[in-house]
């Protein structure tokens, strides 16, 4: 059988360095892991995952806690959850599934909270293990954070309508009192502001069919070229069905939306969005709790925000 002498020889160091590449690898220059997983490789080692839990007081499991109705989420949560499964396994964690915040935690090292709300956060602040939101903490909360940059994406938008000559510009929101769907209204509204342009905002659930309600009732006041920016494509999805019953799409109206996971590909003409960069999101969300775990010393909060970029397609072209 394979063990680590076997290891340490290949690579020509030491035991004690082919342990601590295994077990702390944040602790090694990039040139020795390189090294030592190259020999890993060579003579076909497998590292004891119960023997790394005994060495290092730990179970090697992440919990991931979504507090919002199933139902009701978007499709991007099953992109993020496989890139985060995908991180932490590099990082030899596994990656389980809860819908419940009381749920015990002798067994996991850590959670990834997603859909929490503001009563959520006395909870969370409470359990014995490091804790990181998938989404933008409030000020002055001391849990740390990873979330795309709302505001700044609905900026992009706003204001990438605004170049393509669209004057009229409609926001659709979200009717949810949560701070990333306030952040996005927020986007909208600063830009309008700088451009001295009429702020039009309306509000809707996250259904399709509610969005083309709207629009239907919203398109007479219309002062065309007009331009719709939306919270997210699910919305957008029922605006370009109500828009395209009346007017050319792009040439008379214009839409946005945001998140660019799935929806977008499905609209016809293709959909113009906001994309979130899932890959960089979970890389984000990973090294952050595990720099929790990992480390000997109590972290300062870290929030970290990402900016998404802007995938041009059928939609908006003048």
């Amino acid at each position: 059988m394979v063990n680590l002498s076997d290891v340490a020889r290949k690579a020509h160091v030491s035991k004690m360095t082919v342990s601590r590449v295994i077990n702390h690898p944040d602790q090694v220059s990039p040139e020795l892991m390189t090294l030592v997983q190259r020999a890993i490789k060579a003579v076909g080692y497998v590292p004891n995952q119960v023997a790394r839990a005994l060495v290092n007081q730990r179970h090697y499991v992440i919990r991931f806690l979504l507090l919002e109705d199933v139902a009701t989420v978007e499709p991007n949560y099953a992109k993020l959850l496989i890139r985060l499964a995908h991180n932490l396994q590099q990082k030899g964690y596994t990656l389980e599934i809860s819908l419940d915040i009381t749920a015990e935690t002798q067994s996991i090292d850590g959670i990834i909270v997603s859909g929490w709300r503001q009563e959520d956060l006395l909870k969370l602040q409470t359990l014995d293990v490091p804790v990181t939101l998938y989404g933008a903490a409030p000020p002055n909360s001391p849990l740390s954070s990873v979330d795309v940059d709302n505001q700044a994406g609905i900026e992009k938008a706003t204001e990438y309508m605004w170049r393509q000559g669209y004057r009229d510009i409609y926001y659709i929101g979200l009717s949810l009192d949560l701070p990333f769907a306030k952040q996005r209204e927020a986007g909208y509204r600063a830009v309008m502001a700088q451009k001295g342009g009429r702020v039009n905002v309306y509000q809707t659930e996250n259904h399709a069919h509610l969005a083309d309600t709207l629009l239907t009732n919203l398109m007479h006041n219309f002062e065309l070229p007009t331009a719709i920016v939306c919270a997210t494509d699910r919305i957008a999805l029922g605006v370009l069905r109500a828009v395209q019953r009346v007017y050319h799409i792009p040439r008379e109206c214009g839409v946005i939306g945001f998140d660019g996971v799935f929806i977008d590909q499905l609209t016809q003409p293709q959909l113009t969005t906001v994309r979130q960069p899932f890959a960089l999101i979970a890389e984000k969300i990973v090294a952050q709790i595990i720099s929790q775990i990992e480390s000997e010393n109590t972290l300062e909060v870290e929030n970290t925000s990402i900016l998404p970029d802007i995938v041009v397609r059928e939609t908006t072209n003048l």
